[in-house]
């Protein structure tokens, strides 16, 4: 009887895992990994190979990565399907994620044409300039990942992820790999891709972490770590290369990121079960304007080896298509703030915080509302970095929003080159601060040094932390060197000593406008460099009371793609006190002003300035751009003229017009249009051909008697480029009233 009762027992025993197994299919089956490297631009291949595991309806376990692996990795972990991640690939702008600078639009309306103009601008800290980790923070490309892995910001345990998921950073304190599968996702990713000199270093758990691939950026061994039987390895760096392949500063500074990870490649490439390495020979770390080639190039390398990945299919017994499978994560769209935190805010007030985000709690905030708030904080100039993270209470929906701040120094140094054929060369130095003795008053010092040198310095004292209003006081001087024209030829060249201080208050119309009004002083002397029959001598000062309406929606503030700017300025000229002389035919020096037909008296200015931009498609621009200006009661020669002529603004009283010189042709009125189209060849490449007309030399009560010859015409082809330096952009006009062909330079940003 004891020997059937333990017989019995046996049999039970050993049938029990068998019936386990029945009951729940998947505890058997083999576990698979999926481990992504990084590459760059390159790494974007990555993405056709999910496409043909996808396909197959392979499911993947487990997935490891680096740099653009852990991207690419920690979306198809985070529930994201192959297809879904080509197109958030297709439709980034990969340019304004590597961007050093808040988007135009979310900028103060006052601070935008100052905005991104630098080559160079470096913190000042305790009276001394501040070196950054790295050249590029990537504010965007933090906002980007964080409307990416919104559903799963609340997630800290990677392994709960629709995929658990694992990515390398290095300590750069002890170069040790950094794997990271707790925390912020977001943050783990970040830190991860941190590509040394490059990007900025992250702190994550009191460490400041690199690009992983400085020591492992073929993580194979963490993914069998993580649990995986069998490894699918990506791999996309193909080792070291060669110094004539190496084609740009990312590619160098990308390769200097893997001279440590060249060691551990080859033990970590013996864990790969199924090795797959795309050929990206023509590509680079950068190439990211080819990621339709690219991620072909990946679909291509896994067919080759599609048979070793069919089996892998049969050793797993569950089969599903990723394409329909996605994570109750993935329908968390937006959330309810009951509390809010503000971590790092040391120098900052909160309460300018406060009035920044403007939301409340219990407001029902989603990714597109908080990637805005973002952009408007990190448009502040206040932080280096704004992320945040939401700490989700029981029914998941409601809980606390953290935000996080790394502070940015008040103070800035930055510097900037130009070439203009008009101005010549000059090197521009600036210096602001955010604070100027008190919060909410800022301070700026720009000084061009050339052939043609300028200094101008102001200070904005707002006055509140909404800073709807401020106050601006603000000093220009500036020499320049111009011609005079006589029929479309040049008779003369005058030297002016031109200097001005204003004062105004200005107030907020709208996210993208401002009005101003207020007083100025202003004093400017002229001298001939060429003696001719007839010419002026000396200095005259003025006052004037002006008020001016900007607007300002453009994308961008070279070559924009969308968006409108104008200003509308009306001015009173008054109190002028001429100190001048003219040289007459005779010889004879005369103080008579009226002899020479120039009365300094009252007048008052009227000008309009508005241009267009509106998208066509993806890579043509439509734009119009209408001029207009005219002195009323005026009658003081080529003293205060409007000059047509020239490509670029950047004189006063100016009026481009593709086909003429700067100051060939000057009015006390004129009305100008142009009309052409912006096509992006490639890049930021850009090819723009344009017509302009123009009405000058008129009488506004006499303007039904004007001729042809108030009339010009005018066209061109400009080729642009927007470079790190600033815009590059050679233009080639003509018009049939100086019947010549002009050709414009302009290397950079105008003072």
């Amino acid at each position: 009887m004891l020997k059937s009762v333990v017989f019995s027992i046996l049999i039970f025993c050993w049938l029990m895992p068998i019936s386990g197994q029945e009951n729940n299919p998947a505890t058997d089956k083999t576990g698979i990994g999926l481990t992504l490297s990084g590459g760059g631009a390159k790494g974007l291949a990555h993405i056709g190979v999910l496409h043909i595991i996808d396909s197959l309806g392979l499911e993947i376990d487990y997935v490891s990565g680096t740099s653009m692996g852990a991207v690419v990795g920690g979306l198809y972990a985070a529930g994201y399907s192959a297809k879904e991640i080509e197109e958030i690939a297709l439709s980034l702008d990969w340019q304004d994620m590597f961007s050093r600078h808040s988007e135009l639009g979310y900028t103060h309306p006052r601070r935008r044409e100052f905005h991104g103009k630098y080559i160079v601008q470096l913190p000042i800290e305790n009276w001394s300039i501040v070196t950054p980790t790295g050249a590029i923070e990537g504010q965007q490309m933090w906002n980007a990942l964080g409307r990416l892995f919104f559903h799963v910001r609340s997630v800290d345990d990677f392994n709960q992820l629709p995929i658990p998921f694992a990515c390398v950073a290095t300590d750069v304190s002890t170069g040790n790999a950094i794997v990271m599968q707790t925390g912020d996702i977001v943050t783990a990713i970040r830190a991860s891709m941190a590509l040394p000199s490059l990007f900025t270093t992250v702190e994550r758990e009191g460490k400041e972490l690199i690009d992983g691939g400085v020591v492992m950026n073929f993580p194979v061994k963490i993914a069998k770590e993580m649990g995986a039987d069998k490894v699918i390895g990506v791999n996309v760096s193909q080792g070291l290369r060669k110094a004539e392949e190496l084609q740009n500063p990312i590619d160098i500074l990308y390769q200097m990121g893997f001279y440590l990870d060249a060691r551990s490649f080859a033990e970590n490439r013996i864990h790969a079960d199924v090795f797959v390495e795309p050929d990206l020979k023509k590509y680079t770390a950068a190439s990211f304007q080819s990621v339709e080639a690219i991620i072909e190039q990946g679909k291509k390398a896994a067919r080759l080896n599609i048979d070793k990945l069919l089996k892998l299919k049969e050793e797993t017994r569950t089969v599903y298509s990723y394409e329909v499978t996605h994570s109750d994560l993935r329908k968390i769209h937006e959330f309810v703030a009951d509390t809010f935190e503000f971590e790092g805010l040391n120098n900052v007030r909160t309460w300018f915080v406060r009035n920044a985000i403007s939301i409340q709690k219990g407001d029902t905030l989603n990714k597109q509302k908080l990637t805005s708030v973002v952009n408007r904080l990190y448009a502040t100039d206040y932080f280096n970095r704004v992320t945040y993270r939401f700490l989700p209470g029981e029914n998941n929906i409601n809980g606390n929003l953290v935000f996080s701040f790394e502070e940015k120094p008040f103070g800035s140094v930055g510097a900037a080159i130009h070439y203009n054929n008009f101005s010549g060369v000059g090197l521009i130095g600036n210096l602001t601060t955010n604070k100027f003795l008190f919060y909410n008053t800022g301070a700026y010092l720009k000084a061009l040094i050339g052939e043609q040198p300028a200094l101008r310095g102001g200070i904005d004292i707002f006055t509140s932390d909404r800073q709807n209003t401020w106050v601006n006081v603000e000093g220009l001087a500036q020499h320049i060197v111009f011609p005079v024209f006589e029929n479309f030829e040049s008779v003369a060249e005058y030297s002016q000593n031109y200097f001005r201080i204003e004062s105004s208050f200005q107030r907020l119309t709208g996210q993208n406008s401002y009005i101003s009004g207020g007083t100025a002083l202003y004093y400017q002397s002229l001298s001939p460099n060429i003696r001719t029959d007839f010419s002026v001598r000396g200095h005259t000062t003025s006052h004037e009371l002006f008020l001016r309406w900007n607007h300002n929606s453009l994308n961008r503030l070279a070559f924009p793609q969308s968006g409108t700017r104008f200003n509308i300025n009306s001015t009173f000229f008054f109190n002028q006190k001429p100190s001048l002389r003219f040289n007459q035919p005779d010889g004879n020096v005369s103080s008579d002003l009226r002899e020479a037909g120039i009365e300094i008296s009252n007048y008052f200015q009227a000008a309009f300035n508005w241009e267009s931009y509106i998208p066509v498609n993806p890579r043509l621009t439509s734009f119009n751009h209408l001029q207009a200006g005219y002195n009323f009661f005026y009658n003081q020669s080529f003293i205060n003229m409007f000059n047509l002529g020239g490509t670029y603004p950047f004189l006063k009283n100016q009026v481009t017009f593709a086909g003429l010189n700067e100051y060939e042709v000057i009015s006390h009125g004129v009305i100008k249009g142009t009309m052409g189209w912006q096509y992006n060849i490639w890049d930021e490449f850009l090819i723009s051909p344009l017509f302009n007309a123009a009405l000058y030399g008129f009488e506004v009560e006499a303007l039904q008697n004007l001729s042809s010859d108030n009339l010009l015409l005018g066209g061109g082809l400009s080729i642009g480029y927007l470079s790190g330096l600033g815009p590059m952009e050679v233009t080639f006009a003509w018009s049939p009233q100086n019947k010549k062909l002009l050709a414009y330079v302009n290397l950079g940003w105008t003072f």
